[in-house]
């Protein structure tokens, strides 16, 4: 029998969507066990949540210190699921005791706190990353390599992730995604999942950004973004959206290069459209002739005919950190699981798109490497 990982929970209570989110895919994996948590301030909140995540009431915890107090030694793994803008103080208490870490993308709400946590991680042993789910989706995976073999030099891409959150009547936002901080809540929550796919894809950073922001709902929140990006070899634009009715979460991929196109929409997750320069379309998917990665069976939670989704790409990215932390490989990543400074790039780049929004000119990228 696989020995499980112990995991002590902070934040993800039961009435936010990421902790449902997280508790479903973990105990579909059947490689992880929750011992302990600090889900709230709250008493009643914290009674509710042991409850959902079939815990104790004993080990659940109002104040983080407590936790690592009198749990330390009975759990592998703290899950941070606190809101961004919160979560340089939790990784600075798990570090200083040694704690290792997996967390919610993005690491954090600011470029400032990123430096810190990163400076904070130099050197030292932690296990740390973050879930960036779509990066599990077995096309998305497949893209990868498609765009090495058959596309032939990239030239330009478009991505795009609109939805309606802000216009939607029965949609009611969490109070801390009504106020922006540093870096809007937009970018963290939806810009900062397109960029991983762009390091994922691409293996390259862009130099130069050229953003334009919106706030057309409300005046405290940015709703809506366009942005173009220079590459050393080609160009790209994204725009991502929450003022945009009708669009559930709609994400697109176009991927355009000398020999050929890639497509994509999180719509139709099984599908990868390839059209060559000679004007053949060829539908990719599963069934297809094998593949790297999307005729793996291991990656599919059903047969073909009932496509992976949401839920299934973050079953397969936390089947990739059990394997991953089994392993005690704290260092070297998969490329579908973004390493530290992967991720202190995606705030560099985050708040890089910001600065140009504000000012509507281009900026010049902080990578670091």
């Amino acid at each position: 029998m696989k020995k499980k990982i112990n995991l002590a929970i902070i934040g993800g209570s039961f009435d936010s969507t990421i902790g449902n989110v997280h508790l479903k895919s973990l105990l579909a994996t059947g490689n992880y066990e929750i011992i302990c948590g600090f889900f709230s301030r709250s008493k009643f909140k914290n009674y509710q949540n042991s409850i959902q995540y079939n815990i104790k009431q004993n080990k659940v915890y109002n104040n983080l210190s407590k936790l690592i107090l009198k749990e330390r030694n009975n759990f592998d793994i703290a899950l941070v699921l606190t809101p961004p803008n919160t979560r340089y103080e939790i990784y600075k208490k798990l570090i200083q005791n040694n704690i290792d870490i997996i967390s919610e993308k993005p690491i954090e709400g600011s470029f400032t706190n990123a430096k810190k946590t990163f400076k904070l991680l130099e050197g030292k042993k932690n296990f740390f990353v973050c879930t960036y789910n779509y990066l599990g989706y077995p096309s998305i995976m497949e893209i990868k390599p498609l765009i090495k073999k058959k596309i032939g030099k990239v030239l330009n891409f478009v991505m795009e992730m609109p939805q309606q959150a802000f216009v939607y009547k029965k949609s009611r936002p969490k109070k801390w995604r009504t106020k922006d901080l540093k870096i809007p809540n937009l970018h963290l929550d939806l810009a900062s999942h397109l960029l991983s796919l762009i390091i994922y894809f691409f293996n390259e950073y862009p130099r130069e950004i050229m953003s334009f922001g919106s706030n057309q709902i409300n005046p405290k929140i940015l709703d809506n973004n366009f942005t173009w990006l220079k590459f050393k070899r080609f160009v790209g634009s994204l725009w991502f959206s929450k003022n945009s009715n009708g669009e559930r979460n709609q994400i697109s991929i176009r991927i355009y290069g000398t020999k050929g196109s890639i497509k994509w929409k999180h719509s139709d997750p099984e599908n990868i459209i390839f059209s060559d320069n000679n004007g053949n379309i060829e539908i990719i998917n599963r069934l297809s002739a094998k593949k790297e990665f999307i005729s793996k069976d291991n990656l599919y939670t059903y047969s073909a005919g009932h496509p992976n989704g949401f839920l299934d790409g973050f079953v397969n990215i936390y089947q990739k950190i059990y394997k991953l932390y089994s392993k005690k490989n704290k260092v070297n990543t998969p490329p579908y699981i973004l390493n530290l400074k992967e991720n202190l790039n995606i705030i560099s780049i985050l708040d890089t798109m910001h600065h140009s929004s504000k000012k509507n000119i281009w900026h010049k990228t902080k990578i670091y490497y």
